[in-house]
C-alpha cells in the first residue's frame, strides 16, 4: 500500500471514530439528562400519590370517627383512591409490608406479569428515608418505578408508582439513526476532500522520489528544488547535502584508489633501489676472484648501508597499517619524562652530525599512548637531523595553548621547503630532496606515520616552513586536568 493510501485510510478512520465517539458522548449525555428530568418527575409523582393516599386514610378516620382503621378499611380507601372519580394516577400500587400482598393498586397488572417486577417486590428492603428507581421492558415500552416505604394506621406499606418512559428511549433511538447517516455522508464529503489533499500534498514526495532514483543512478550532479511545505523544502535540502556528501566521498575514494596505486608504486621503486645495490654488489663479490680489503669493505659497506634502508622501510610500513588495527592504550604521560628520554637516545646521533637538541617543557601531562607518542616524535626528530647541517641546532618544546589543550613542537634551522612541498609531506613516499633523505636513510614515510598517530590521539598535526629558514612542526592535543 503507497503512502498517500496509508495516509488518507488512517485519517479517514480516524477522523470518523473520532465523529462517532463525540456523536456518542452527546447522545450519552443528552439521553442522561432526560432520564434525570424524568426520574425527578416520577419522584414528585411518587410524593403526590403517596400524599394522597396519606390524606385519604386520615379523612377517612375522621370521617368515620375511628381511632385507627383496620386493614381493610385502609385497602378500601387505598381502592377508592386508584377507583375514586378524581383519581389522576394512571400507574400505582400498594403493597403489605408484611407478606408482600397487593392491596390496591392500578396500571400494574402486565407489570406484575414479569419475573423482574416481582423479584423486585418480593426483596425490596422497606426504608422510608429513601426512593428506589428502576426501569423495567415492558414489550417496547420501558417503565420507570418510584418504590419506597411507609407506614399508615401503624402498619408498614410498600408503595411503588410507575412512569413511561419510552418516548425517552424512542428519542435516543432516531437520534443515533440520524447521527449515523450523517455519519456516512460526513464521511463521504469529507473522504474527497481528504484525498485531494492528500494528493496535492504528497506531489512533492514524487518529485524527491524521481530526484533519488537519479542519484542512486549515479547522477551526483543533480540537485532537488526546494519547493512545497517546510517539511518537504528541509527534506530537499537533506537530500542535496546527502549527494553533495556522496559526491564528495566518490570524489575521496577516487583520489584514495590514485593515492593508493601511487603508493605502491613508491613502494615498489623504493624497494627496488636497494634491492638492485645489494644484488649488484653482492654478485661483485660472488663473481669477483681478487678482491682487495678496501673494495671488500666499501661493497659490504654499500650492503649494510641498503638493507638498513630496507629494514627501516618494513619497519615504517608495519607500523603505518598496525595503526589501522591495533587499539592504543591511552594514560597520563608526562612530557617532561619523555623529552628527557629522547634527548638521551639521540645523544649519539646529534654528536655524529655535530647538531644540538634543545627541550623545554612545563609541567604537562597529557593523555596519549607513550609508545606512540614517542615514535611520533623520534620521527620529528629524525626528519629534523636530515634536514640539518653542522653546527645547527634543533628544539623540542611543550607549553600550555590557553584553550584546554598543550602545543608540542620540532623546530629546526635547516634547509626548509617551499609551501607546495608543505602542502605534500603527509603523502607516503614523498620526499622533498630525495637524494638527501634516501642517502640519510629515509623513505618518505615518517610524517606520515606522524599523522596517522597524532589521527589516533585526535590531535592536529601542521607544518610551517620557509625555504632556508627551517621548519617546525606542531602537535595540538588536550592536557590532562589535574586533579
Amino acid at each position: 500500500m503507497k503512502l498517500w493510501q496509508n495516509i488518507f485510510l488512517s485519517s479517514l478512520l480516524l477522523m470518523i471514530l473520532t465523529i462517532n465517539i463525540v456523536s456518542a458522548a452527546v447522545l450519552s449525555s443528552s439521553h442522561k439528562m432526560l432520564l434525570e428530568r424524568e426520574q425527578a418527575h416520577a419522584v414528585n409523582e411518587y410524593e403526590f400519590f403517596a400524599a394522597s393516599f396519606s390524606n385519604a386514610v386520615i379523612y377517612e378516620r375522621l370521617r368515620a370517627d375511628e381511632v385507627i382503621l383496620s386493614e381493610e378499611q385502609v385497602a378500601s380507601t387505598a381502592k377508592e383512591l386508584f377507583f375514586g372519580p378524581d383519581n389522576d394516577t394512571a400507574h400505582a400500587a400498594v403493597f403489605s409490608a408484611s407478606d408482600r400482598r397487593l392491596v390496591a393498586g392500578s396500571g400494574f397488572d402486565e407489570l406484575m406479569e414479569l419475573g423482574e417486577v416481582q423479584d423486585h417486590i418480593s426483596g425490596y428492603s422497606p426504608d422510608p428515608d429513601t426512593c428506589q428507581i428502576r426501569i423495567f421492558t415492558l414489550g417496547k415500552s420501558r417503565i420507570m418505578t418510584v418504590t419506597s416505604a411507609m407506614t399508615v394506621e401503624g402498619r408498614d406499606y410498600i408503595v411503588i408508582t410507575a412512569l413511561d418512559v419510552s418516548d425517552i428511549y424512542a428519542m435516543r433511538d432516531r437520534q443515533r439513526d440520524f447521527v449515523r447517516k450523517v455519519s456516512i455522508i460526513s464521511a463521504a464529503i469529507v473522504s474527497l476532500i481528504l484525498l485531494v489533499t492528500v494528493i496535492i500534498l504528497l506531489r512533492p514526495l514524487s518529485r524527491l522520489n524521481i530526484y533519488t532514483k537519479a542519484i542512486a543512478g549515479g547522477n551526483y550532479k543533480i540537485r532537488i528544488r526546494k519547493k512545497g511545505s517546510i517539511e518537504f523544502r528541509e527534506l530537499s535540502g537533506n537530500m542535496n547535502a546527502m549527494a553533495d556528501s556522496i559526491q564528495r566521498n566518490a570524489a575521496r575514494l577516487e583520489k584514495t584508489a590514485e593515492d593508493r596505486q601511487t603508493f605502491i608504486a613508491n613502494l615498489a621503486h623504493e624497494m627496488k633501489t636497494p634491492l638492485t645495490s645489494i644484488l649488484g654488489f653482492g654478485d661483485l663479490l660472488r663473481i669477483k676472484k681478487n678482491v682487495s680489503d678496501s673494495e671488500r669493505m666499501e661493497y659490504a659497506g654499500v650492503i649494510v648501508e641498503e638493507t638498513k634502508r630496507l629494514r627501516s622501510l618494513s619497519g615504517k610500513l608495519m607500523e603505518l597499517v598496525a595503526l589501522g588495527g591495533t587499539e592504543t592504550e591511552m594514560e597520563p604521560v608526562a612530557l617532561r619524562d619523555i623529552f628527557r628520554d629522547l634527548e638521551a637516545a639521540f645523544a649519539p646521533q646529534l654528536s655524529k652530525n655535530g647538531l644540538t637538541l634543545y627541550t623545554s617543557s612545563e609541567e604537562i601531562t597529557v593523555m596519549a599512548d607513550q609508545e606512540l607518542l614517542i615514535s611520533l616524535l623520534s620521527n620529528l626528530i629524525e626528519n629534523a637531523v636530515k634536514a640539518s647541517s653542522e653546527g645547527k641546532r634543533i628544539a623540542l618544546n611543550a607549553r600550555h595553548n590557553g584553550d584546554g589543550r598543550v602545543l608540542i613542537s620540532v623546530a629546526d634551522e635547516g634547509i626548509g621547503m617551499s609551501q607546495e612541498a608543505v602542502e605534500k609531506v603527509f603523502q607516503p613516499f614523498y620526499m622533498v630532496d630525495k637524494s638527501r633523505s634516501r642517502k640519510a636513510g629515509g623513505a618518505g614515510l615518517g610524517l606520515a606515520l606522524c599523522e596517522k598517530i597524532a589521527s589516533v590521539h585526535g590531535a592536529e598535526l601542521s607544518v610551517t616552513s620557509e625555504i632556508g629558514k627551517g621548519t617546525t612542526v606542531s602537535l595540538l592535543m588536550k592536557e590532562v586536568e589535574p586533579s
